[in-house]
């Protein structure tokens, strides 16, 4: 067999693979590509090879690998096709070496697109059957106390409160701020209730109008009103089960006048309707102010506040449950893993301190988000959350441990205007490409730069593609 067709035949075997192969000299000329990469590029070979990678593609994996002698393994990456669609990649770049010269290079890239869909949806799968397992009877909910992440003794004080008032078919009020997670106590509640069976039924009175709640509240009768049907309302549908009215500040007072004299004969009488209903339901009300500022502003009314009130229920903000704010990382990390296909085993020292810093005033939900966003931001060769892959308000202006143990010492202050340039460059490219859900071009003209040298910037500041 002479060396072309030993080529050939080589290449017959890499056109039959799965995976898109690149084969590149040190300079970033492309020397072969296989048909899987004309696939999923959507690139002729014959217009490629002999080209430059980043004439072609923006970027300089080859020179990075080339000057430094390291693979790069298991990258995810995404772009979006002509037609819109998102195309998400793995791929690993691999250096030739020979007498400890880089001589070229070669890629292996995988299509996960459809194996990402395919996590996603068993995600939602497994989040269904979880709730279909505790709560076998469909009665709306989806959690329960045991769904409540921490072991502080603000929320396990509140914990055994909600349980307590659970077996009494009186009415509750939860008092906590954005994001401390006043449903989950809600459903908690329902589901610990001897009514666990009957149905729970929620609705944001903030996020409704005034003409509209009543409507969804009471229920209308055919012709109360122009294209009126014959519908029950949510104090009908939840029947002997639970009313969550979330965000009960928001709702008009004109309304909350109406609500008040549902509360005081247990009956409700639909829009357009005549007859009055017997109400049998738990009203289970929250609020995300303070109850002393919403009732001296008049925001809720004082009669009102009463009668939703038997039990009032304070879930405590995060800043107050310092001891809980690594266990819920964990517990998010652990959860974002199975979708994303990362293997973070820890959190760095440096996040640890300014986790337990920050005020989070956005809560549990806040934390979540981070984490989410980290796990976004993290390759799936690294196995430690640092400081780079958090939103950089968390630590702006924060003082952390220096590297060398010598104590407390401003971030700032550890870095030369080289180093402090380009930690503010990459976190700049990050923020903007989490804006922009990765997309390259829309991040380009966020930045006001060409799209090639976003491109070239990412490669340079290791930035992964997969945002």
């Amino acid at each position: 067999m002479t060396d072309r067709e030993y080529i050939d035949f080589l290449e017959t075997i890499l056109d039959h693979l799965s995976e898109a192969i690149y084969v590149g000299d040190s300079n970033g000329n492309i020397l072969f590509i296989n048909k899987e990469a004309e696939r999923i590029d959507h690139i002729a070979k014959n217009e490629v090879v002999g080209c430059n990678e980043e004439e072609i593609f923006g970027t300089k994996n080859s020179r990075l690998v080339a000057s430094s002698g390291q693979p790069i393994r298991d990258e995810r990456t995404s772009y979006r096709m002509p037609g819109g669609q998102m195309r998400y990649i793995l791929h690993s770049v691999y250096p030739f070496m020979k007498e400890g010269a880089a001589m070229g290079n070669f890629s292996i890239s995988k299509d996960i697109t459809r194996e990402d869909k395919y996590i996603s949806r068993i995600y939602e799968l497994q989040q269904e059957l979880k709730g279909k397992k505790n709560h076998g009877n469909k009665n709306g909910t989806r959690y329960i106390f045991e769904d409540i992440l921490g072991k502080s003794l603000p929320l396990l004080t509140a914990i055994r409160l909600a349980e307590r008032v659970a077996k009494f078919d009186t009415n509750v009020m939860i008092c906590g701020e954005t994001g401390t997670g006043k449903e989950m106590f809600a459903q908690g509640i329902h589901n610990n209730s001897n009514h666990r069976g009957e149905p729970f039924v929620g609705i944001n009175c903030g996020a409704v109008p005034e003409n509209l709640l009543e409507s969804l509240l009471f229920g209308t009768e055919k012709g109360a009103f122009t294209g009126a049907e014959k519908t029950e309302g949510l104090f009908e549908t939840a029947g002997k089960g639970t009313l969550f009215l979330d965000e009960i500040d928001s709702m008009p007072l004109s309304m909350q006048g109406k609500l008040l004299r549902v509360l005081q004969e247990k009956t409700v009488r639909r829009i357009g309707g005549k007859k009055e209903i017997p109400i049998r339901c738990r009203i289970v009300s929250a609020t995300n102010i303070n109850i002393d500022e919403a009732l001296s502003e008049h925001k809720i009314r004082s009669d009102i506040y009463y009668r939703l009130t038997s039990v009032s229920i304070q879930i405590p903000p995060l800043r107050q449950r310092k001891n809980d704010i690594l266990l819920l990382a964990e517990e998010f990390i652990d959860r974002f893993q199975d979708i994303f296909g990362t293997h973070v085993e820890n959190l760095s020292a440096e996040v640890k301190e300014v986790f337990l810093a920050y005020p989070w005033p956005g809560n549990v939900r806040e934390l979540e988000h981070v984490i989410e966003s980290a796990m976004l931001v993290i390759t799936e060769s690294e196995h430690e959350l640092g400081l780079r892959h958090i939103p950089e308000k968390l630590f702006r202006d924060r003082r952390i441990d220096d590297t060398n143990g010598k104590g407390l010492v401003d971030k700032r202050k550890k870095l030369d205007l080289t180093s402090a340039t380009k930690e503010f460059e990459r976190k700049l490219i990050m923020d903007c490409l989490r804006e922009n859900k990765g997309n390259i071009t829309a991040t380009a003209q966020c930045l006001n730069i060409h799209r090639n040298a976003l491109y070239r910037k990412m490669a340079k500041l290791n930035i992964a593609k997969t945002i």
